[in-house]
């Protein structure tokens, strides 16, 4: 019987998000409608679409409500920047909307499946945590893969600046040669250049979208040669020995802590084989832990604890350069 109610109340939860989704969503474009039929009539429609074209759409969600719900929110600017960093065109309220969704369903896995609440609770803290740790997943993956890329990319920078080219000019040839994250990031920099903004505020804008310890060293470089009438070739050659040199340390880093993560990684995997290995051989043997409450209870301690432990071991193997 609970697992009916259980499936009863996830779909009247879907289907209610989905249903105001859609009305605010259609009472939005019901207004873009409207504006833009006043705005023929008007004979301003051209000029209108001319400035939209220059600004950057930064709300939070196309539905207007949920727009200025989130601004109000102070975690949702965090989030905002982490999907930027992970490079992903969505808006935060299509995230945020899968955050319940998840949720939800982890709870209804957990009153199904298992017939506990205390297991739909923590199914449920799991589900909604999903999209944020992917997303931090992502991020983490394309600023990886951008600081690889750096040093490479300096290199073609300080090539075309000595073959005569402009500093926007050889943030487009990198833009053309390299592939994804750094050739997005470096062609909006040239972008905002070209189209007016200086070139210390482009830069900066860089430093915010990328989380990278390299790219302050860039940005002061090229903003000190640029004022002081430096050789910038020469500034960006030896930012990028530094980047990597860094990069040096950082493999040998990861050589000497390698035995830690191992290690870490074993003891966080080994219950669950043990669980697994028991559950073959001995199917009853967990019985009285699934069966009575004191066993939830003793179940949920050892979760915690396995978590706790790898974190704790994550947090003493990963050493900051």
């Amino acid at each position: 019987m609970l697992a009916i109610y259980a499936v009863i109340f996830f779909a009247a939860f879907v289907l209610a998000g989905y249903a105001i989704t859609s009305s605010m969503r259609q009472r939005e474009e019901t207004k873009e409608t409207i504006k833009t039929r006043l705005g023929s009539q008007a004979g301003v429609l051209s000029d209108d679409k001319d400035k939209v074209s220059l600004l950057k759409d930064l709300r939070l969600s196309s539905i207007g409500v949920m727009n200025t719900f989130l601004g109000r929110l102070s975690f949702v600017n965090r989030m905002a920047t982490t999907m930027r960093q992970a490079g992903l065109n969505r808006r935060v309220g299509e995230v945020f909307l899968y955050i319940p969704l998840l949720g939800s369903l982890g709870m209804l896995t957990g009153l199904i499946f298992i017939g506990s609440a205390m297991f739909g609770v923590i199914f449920a803290g799991v589900g909604a945590a999903l999209p944020m740790l992917f997303v931090e997943r992502l991020r983490r993956r394309r600023m990886k893969l951008f600081s690889e890329q750096l040093p490479d990319a300096l290199d073609l920078v300080r090539s075309a600046l000595q073959a005569g080219h402009s500093f926007i000019t050889a943030l487009k040839v990198v833009a053309e040669e390299f592939p994804a994250p750094i050739a997005d990031e470096f062609d909006t920099v040239a972008e905002e250049m070209r189209l007016g903004l200086p070139m210390r505020e482009a830069l900066l804008g860089l430093q915010n979208r990328v989380d990278d310890a390299n790219v302050p060293v860039l940005v002061v470089g090229v903003l000190v040669s640029s004022e002081t009438g430096g050789n910038l070739a020469e500034v960006l050659d030896n930012v990028a020995h530094t980047v990597r040199e860094r990069f040096k340390l950082l493999r040998d880093v990861e050589v000497m802590t390698a035995q830690g993560r191992l290690s870490g990684l074993l003891l966080t995997s080994l219950p669950f084989f043990v669980t697994a290995a028991m559950l073959v051989i001995a199917p009853g043997y967990f019985d009285p832990m699934l069966e009575k409450k004191m066993g939830h209870y003793l179940i949920a301690y050892c979760a915690v604890s396995i978590i706790c432990g790898h974190l704790w071991i994550q947090k003493i193997v990963r050493i900051k350069v």
